[in-house]
């Protein structure tokens, strides 16, 4: 019996190491990880850069009261690269979205402008706690409480309902620009482009959660820069802190203006070491775009045709290491066991849905051999 509480269905054995883009698991074997630790390990396992950071010494922790250059440079990175103002760091995902919204709530606060109404999205997933489940719409069946808050959720992609809910009048719009848990979900550029125009128009607030679809996972620092999209609060977290927990929230002037000390806080957010692999990681994420561009091009050419050839599937979509496999049949889960046997680890999900997300530094004969296996498996079930 297990003292652990699991809540997740594991894969049926421990891992003993890992390199690359492969981990080792107690049976000896070596095993292409295609999800990358459920999208945290950019780099793979044991990369170089990220061994010598950890090799230098370094105080275990620091209290939020004392500074320390990385927060500064890491910050520095981050609004260099995306063209925001400030950062605030979090421990993770579901943090950075609980401080976007209270963040946000100030901003409104300050216009006089509350009206607490919020525009999400049907298939949007932006966290556990309580106040990002307030705005996840896979999330709410499970009926815990939620913020005093009245969310309209809308069909991801529909420019009429958003319109048409805008011009109701709504204080701030969160979304995910490709939304992850739902299967790789990617709205039409007219979609995007309406929300773009309506934020300029209207003045609402715009949370984009970057947390899959960011740190280059489409080619693009941020999936954002793809869809013309220009948000007021971006979330980071996933892979931010080199395989340690770090979140991020990128904001614009205008709206960390209107924060003061005290109105949000942290413990270990932006901690010492978290930041430095985050240096590290945010370095070679900046050299590895144009590798993800070209592993883009290769999908979209090659690889993708190849797997819409095949009767078993109904569709695929893709950005960049952004990638869903629907099937026809709801066999994800039999797919995913018999890619284990095989040495590979990929996520299913929505019972038709086989979802990859291999790390960056993946090889172009890497992703082609692993494609084509998937594919074979598929065909033959």
């Amino acid at each position: 019996m297990s003292n652990f509480l699991q809540l997740f269905h594991p894969f049926p054995l421990k891992v003993i190491s890992g390199r690359g883009i492969y981990l080792t698991l107690e049976d000896g074997k070596e095993y292409v990880d295609l999800f990358s630790g459920l999208g945290v390990n950019l780099l793979g396992y044991n990369h170089p850069d990220i061994l010598d950071a950890l090799s230098e010494t370094f105080p275990m922790h620091l209290s939020a009261l004392l500074e320390h250059p990385l927060k500064e440079e890491v910050a520095s990175d981050l609004t260099r690269i995306t063209g925001f103002d400030k950062v605030f760091f979090s421990n993770s995902g579901t943090e950075s979205v609980e401080g976007a919204i209270k963040f946000m709530w100030k901003w409104l606060e300050r216009r006089g402008s509350n009206k607490k109404k919020v525009i999400a999205f049907r298939g949007s997933f932006h966290g556990r706690t309580l106040g990002s489940m307030t705005v996840t719409d896979i999330l709410l069946h499970q009926r815990f409480p939620t913020l005093d808050l009245n969310t309209v959720f809308l069909p991801f992609g529909d420019k009429e309902a958003f319109t048409e809910e805008i011009e109701k009048g709504c204080d701030f719009v969160i979304l995910e620009p490709i939304q992850g848990a739902s299967g790789v979900i990617i709205a039409e550029q007219k979609f995007y482009e309406t929300v773009s125009i309506l934020h300029r128009e209207f003045g609402f607030g715009l949370i984009a959660d970057e947390i899959q679809s960011g740190l280059g996972r489409t080619g693009e620092f941020l999936a954002s820069t793809l869809f013309g999209l220009d948000p007021d609060i971006v979330t980071l977290a996933k892979g931010l802190g080199g395989g340690l927990p770090l979140g991020a929230i990128l904001l614009k002037e205008k709206i960390a203006n209107s924060i003061k000390p005290g109105d949000h806080g942290t413990t270990t957010g932006g901690n010492y070491l978290s930041l430095r692999l985050s240096k590290v990681l945010i370095k070679n994420i900046e050299e590895l775009l144009e590798h993800v561009k070209n592993l883009d091009t290769l999908l979209k050419d090659i690889l993708i045709p190849n797997l819409l050839t095949n009767p078993k599937i109904r569709e695929v979509r893709q950005r960049g290491l952004f990638i869903a496999i629907e099937l026809k049949k709801d066999k994800s889960d039999e797919v995913k066991e018999i890619l284990f046997e095989k040495g590979y680890l990929v996520n299913s999900i929505m019972k038709k849905t086989i979802r990859l997300l291999p790390p960056l530094i993946i090889t172009i004969e890497e992703l082609k051999s692993a494609i084509e296996e998937l594919n074979e498996v598929i065909e033959g079930f």
